[in-house]
């Protein structure tokens, strides 16, 4: 194999390596960066539409018992609720 490359090659110069050298870069890099190019183009089209986060606080009533609850939606999609009791003596949060 290395008999064959040496024929192969015998005749080359240092400008005719480095022209291959640099063609076989460009070979590759121009896909990837019209690839790049073409990713970053779709994400700018599409939009980033995804569904904003909130947290809600309320105190609900049900007779005499009063909560404090926490709500925390993302878009219609309920993540997590956390209700504590009231304490109605203090007015804070029962431990």
């Amino acid at each position: 194999m290395n008999k064959l490359l040496n024929h192969i090659f015998k005749d080359w110069t240092l400008e005719e390596f480095t022209g291959l050298l640099f063609a076989l870069i460009a070979l590759i890099a121009a896909p990837a960066l019209i690839a790049a190019i073409g990713l970053i183009g779709y994400t700018i089209a599409t939009g980033n539409d995804q569904p904003k986060q909130t947290t809600i606080q309320k105190i609900e009533t049900t007779g005499d018992i009063k909560r404090f609850c926490v709500e925390i939606k993302t878009g219609d999609h309920i993540d997590a609720i956390d209700c504590e009791l009231i304490d109605p003596v203090t007015g804070g949060v029962a431990k």
